[in-house]
């Protein structure tokens, strides 16, 4: 069974108080530069006020899971696109092909739309400038987005959910819980990744969809992929030696493990969060920034890290190998 080392988890904590309060969390429209400029992500995110922003959110967080290829003994390596000649992976792959058949057509993510979409528009939906987006489980994609979309067609639209949610006093916990409880693509989840992630980009645009505070008590840790690979190279959480052993092989593990390695990440950045006094959204911003220097499949470059001093440098961890629609 992994174990949380509440040392590590206080020593890290106590790194992250020191940090500056410049921090707000990603806010899925723009990225800010050193020198504080903001550069507007266009090719990721909806421009202002556009009428299919939320439906665009609704859609891209559900498909947010599943970016890596494996063999019959584990994780082989990342899934890979091209978008305007630049080589892009994971989420932003999503994020891009997302984006530009929202350019093609404002409505292209209307739920009732996609409860009848064929395969092939589909493919053409998941598409990078050479063609259709190998995904690994594409036929699991197609079932779950049907599935999504007929739930809309007894059922109002995201954007009347949202409407709803922010008139509840816990708009957060309200939309968590119906998502976690109804929506296909949302409801599997105990740990609710892709819900708050949902939640995340509806408060942090600068519309403000959903109106949340930062400091709602109902922020809990998004924990993906990158969230337990940099816990468990920080030392947050620590591995039997035969958990250690399959972890840097990269083998498959079962839902118990998983689970219980998942359940032990959750638990360690929860206690980060209480123990920095730092908003959900500032401790996930940074050690999402985190992937910058401690690299999924390339030796990480501790030294420009801002962790550095703090991290247990268990660089040859990685996340656990399992596949899951949950994240």
């Amino acid at each position: 069974m992994p174990n949380i080392n509440p040392e590590r988890v206080a020593r890290f904590a106590d790194f992250l108080k020191t940090l500056p309060n410049n921090s707000f969390g990603l806010n899925f429209y723009s990225f800010r530069l050193p020198d504080g400029t903001d550069i507007v992500a266009d090719k990721m995110y909806p421009p202002l006020e556009h009428p299919g922003t939320i439906d665009f959110f609704f859609f891209v967080c559900a498909h947010q899971y599943g970016f890596w290829y494996g063999d019959e003994a584990g994780y082989l390596e990342p899934m890979y696109g091209y978008f305007d000649g630049k080589k892009v992976k994971g989420s932003e792959l999503i994020w891009r092909a997302a984006m530009r058949a929202l350019v093609a057509d404002e409505t292209a993510l209307a739920p009732r739309k996609l409860a009848r979409i064929s395969l092939i528009d589909f493919t053409k939906l998941f598409s990078d400038d050479k063609g259709m987006i190998l995904f690994p489980n594409l036929e699991e994609r197609l079932i779950l987005t049907h599935s999504y979309g007929n739930y809309f067609r007894n059922t109002p639209p995201p954007k009347v959910i949202i409407e709803a949610v922010n008139k509840e006093s816990d708009a957060l916990g309200k939309l968590i819980s119906l998502t976690q409880h109804s929506i296909p693509g949302y409801n599997e989840d105990p740990i609710v990744k892709k819900n708050l992630l949902l939640a995340m980009t509806l408060a942090n645009r600068p519309e403000k969809f959903l109106r949340v505070e930062k400091t709602d008590p109902a922020w809990l840790p998004i924990v993906d992929y990158h969230l337990m690979r940099v816990a468990l190279r920080l030392g947050l959480v620590e591995l039997t030696a035969e958990e250690a052993k399959k972890n840097v092989r990269r083998n498959w593990i079962s839902r118990n493990d998983e689970m219980s390695i998942r359940g032990k990440v959750f638990f360690a950045v929860k206690d980060v969060i209480e123990r920095s006094g730092k908003p959900m959204a500032f401790v996930d911003e940074a050690m999402w920034q985190g992937r910058r220097y401690c690299l999924e499949t390339e030796t990480p470059n501790c030294d420009k890290c801002q962790f550095n001093g703090v991290c247990a440098k268990r660089v040859k961890l990685f996340q656990p190998v399992f596949r899951t629609t949950a994240y």
